[in-house]
């Protein structure tokens, strides 16, 4: 079996080196329009085979699955050609452009039976679940709110704003985290370099529980941030994904209420407890979203960042956008007309 990898640039060849270690240059096929990263390849990469089009890529018949690193705006239609040619299929990040064509590779997938797989690298990420699993523990108990914040300077993009750049990590991990999906979408947004492109946006979400999420993007920020605070009625979780040691701390603090017999209403007591750092696992989370998709292509087990996850990230995308280009309306999300099949698009 190959594994052909079309978009041999900057995340390409990250992709790349990890897809090489995981199922050795012989199984590995990169595809590009431009002939320096072909050349690039054939110097850094001798074992491994190049093509100039994904048809050629197609034409191969050991070629079994793609990878699509690719602009965004080619992402629906490379990977539609994919998958009716009946291979399998991983994505970068976000699966599509708009709703419609992230939905129609869902449900082609789907009724294809084909592995339909997104790049959400942040769910494969030993640090998020770690996070996970406290709070799957109930170890800060009922969740509050949640508070993410991904800012830099730069990287600009032509192509998409930072909206789609940047929140589909933030919204990948509360997604995946909370077993949930929002419910209403909230963004301010302000373009400060080129106009009608946003450089930084304030995403606010609500989600069916109660939980509500704020999601700060910029590419304008002086320093490069990587922070996610969930706050619970027992504690809370810091995720500072800039730290090397101890990225994730775990604080048994909180609020709680007392009866006053003297006046008939409540006190609150603060309760101040423990600080802890638990041990993360230092394993590249790029190597395992590949060896994760390998092994969904060659056992057929449903992947983590399904196509039906994808969609909603892409449905909480469209949301943030379509709020903020109508002057920070909110925006409503119907879960009842999610077109996922029952049980699928949450993040196993």
């Amino acid at each position: 079996m190959k594994i052909a990898l079309v978009g041999l640039g900057y995340w390409g060849e990250k992709i790349l080196r990890n897809l090489v270690a995981t199922c050795g240059p012989e199984s590995v096929l990169g595809v590009d329009t431009e002939p320096g990263r072909l050349a690039f390849v054939r110097k850094f990469y001798p074992g491994v085979a190049v093509a100039s089009s994904l048809s050629d890529a197609l034409a191969a018949p050991e070629v079994r699955a793609v990878i699509v690193a690719t602009p965004v705006q080619s992402h629906a239609a490379l990977a539609r050609l994919i998958l009716e040619s009946g291979r399998h299929v991983l994505v970068e990040k976000p699966l599509a452009a708009n709703i419609v064509d992230a939905a129609g590779l869902a449900q082609l997938a789907h009724e294809r039976e084909l592995t339909a797989m997104v790049g959400h690298t942040f769910l494969f990420s030993p640090r998020v679940q770690v996070m996970t699993d406290v709070v799957d523990r109930g170890q800060i108990g009922r969740l509050h709110y949640l508070t993410t914040a991904r800012l830099n300077l730069g990287l600009y993009r032509s192509d998409i704003n930072v909206i789609w750049d940047l929140a589909p990590h933030d919204f990948s991990i509360l997604f995946h985290v909370l077993k949930d999906f929002p419910v209403r979408v909230q963004t301010t947004a302000r373009s400060s370099v080129r106009a009608g492109v946003p450089d930084v946006a304030f995403i606010n979400l609500t989600f069916s529980s109660g939980v509500i999420a704020s999601v700060v993007v910029s590419w304008r920020a002086p320093r490069k941030v990587r922070n996610v605070v969930l706050v619970g009625d027992l504690g809370t979780i810091v995720y500072d994904d800039t730290m090397p040691d101890e990225p994730i701390k775990v604080f048994d603090r909180g609020v709680m209420t007392t009866d006053s017999a003297d006046f008939g209403e409540n006190l609150l007591t603060y309760r101040y407890g423990d600080t802890i750092a638990p041990h993360v696992a230092p394993t590249e989370p790029l190597l395992l979203e590949i060896e994760h998709f390998v092994a969904c292509v060659t056992t057929g087990a449903p992947c983590q960042s399904d196509a039906w996850f994808g969609l909603e990230v892409v449905r909480a995308l469209a949301a943030a956008d379509d709020s903020w280009r109508n002057g920070g309306v909110v925006v409503e999300l119907d879960r009842s007309r999610s077109p996922q099949p029952s049980g699928e698009g949450l993040a196993r």
